[in-house]
């Protein structure tokens, strides 16, 4: 009896400082944000946050507490508010008709020296448009050479390392005059799509990502990204005509960047996805058994889209089994709202 009531006792307590701390962190988070600087990391990785609330519902049942009931219900909830919507199988169950359209975003990493295996994603696919992030020259020849028939409007600008960037189309796919403000991970490309007889903007881009270093360091990448956030958004309300975003954003959905072009754009992993989306880090690789597993942890990986399109679909593309990022494919909608 007496080592059942320690073992309770402990419970209690894990319990208590868990409940504590993750609403602490959840006031923190809506009050402050990404700042100070740490509070982005936790922003970032509080998905697994909620991990332990199994456990805390083992000791509510163990401990017969209505304290502790009550504290997992709100932890539950909390929970399903931030991370629930793409957990809702009624979100696609009525789609407008209208011109389908299918976009994909990838990150194919600018050190990857394996283009036919990009190729082969990009093939996979299926999408209609791809926008393209961190395209090396290399990555951007094969692409010419073996993708043209496929995708006869090309707009590639391959550089070494991670500044190249480009977009392939099926349909008329031209460069815009237009230029974003500020500096970027290479050029954005602003892009006139023609889309049954409409004209779309495509917007591919690459937002800086956060630099580990001093915490000054680190806060002003932080804040950087989240100017580039406000041009973004800027962008889209000063053109009324429909816009697709396609990018690499460098933040997840419980980061300040990505709440401000969700302001004005629609995340179409939220409107249509299943489940986290995670899409980064691969190339960690965790041993399990025989097997050599990458890691992805995280969504950052985002085709946005203005009220002009309903995303359908939107799930995780083929891995090319090089890159850190995961391709996201969706399919939207044209209508007129």
């Amino acid at each position: 009896m007496e080592r059942k009531l320690r073992v309770m006792n402990w419970l209690n307590i894990f319990v208590w400082v868990y409940f504590t701390l993750i609403f602490a962190w959840a006031a923190a988070h809506f009050i402050l944000g990404d700042y100070p600087y740490w509070l982005f990391a936790f922003n970032a990785f509080s998905f697994y946050f909620f991990v332990p609330l199994p456990f805390a519902v083992l000791a509510a049942i163990f401990i017969r507490s209505w304290g502790i009931w009550l504290g997992a219900l709100l932890v539950l909830l909390l929970g399903l508010f931030l991370y629930g919507w793409p957990y809702l199988p009624w979100r696609t169950l009525s789609a407008p008709a209208g011109q389908p359209l299918t976009v994909m975003t990838y990150n194919m990493l600018g050190y990857n020296e394996h283009p036919e295996a990009v190729v082969a994603v990009i093939r996979a696919s299926g999408a209609d448009v791809v926008g393209l992030q961190e395209l090396n020259p290399k990555v951007a020849r094969a692409i010419r050479d073996e993708l043209a028939a496929t995708y006869p409007y090309q707009e590639l600008d391959g550089q070494v390392g991670v500044t190249g960037s480009g977009a392939i189309s099926r349909y008329p796919l031209h460069l815009s005059d237009e230029k974003m403000p500020g500096s970027w991970v290479g050029t954005p490309q602003i892009l006139t799509l023609t889309l049954g007889g409409q004209s779309v903007t495509v917007l591919n881009l690459h937002p800086f990502a956060t630099n580990i270093g001093t915490p000054e360091i680190l806060e002003r990448s932080i804040a950087e990204r989240e100017r580039q956030a406000r041009a973004i958004r800027d962008f889209a309300l000063a053109h009324p005509e429909p816009v697709i975003v396609t990018t690499d954003l460098n933040a997840t959905a419980q980061n300040t960047a990505y709440k401000i072009v969700t302001s004005t754009l629609t995340d179409s992993w939220m409107e249509a996805g299943w489940g986290p989306g995670f899409s980064f880090p691969g190339g960690i690789l965790r041993r399990f058994g025989s097997a050599d597993v990458p890691t992805w942890a995280i969504r950052i990986d985002y085709v946005f889209h203005s009220s002009h399109f309903r995303a359908t679909d939107a799930h995780i593309g083929p891995w090319d089994g090089w890159s850190d990022h995961r391709p996201v494919v969706v399919r939207l909608v044209f209508f007129k709202p």
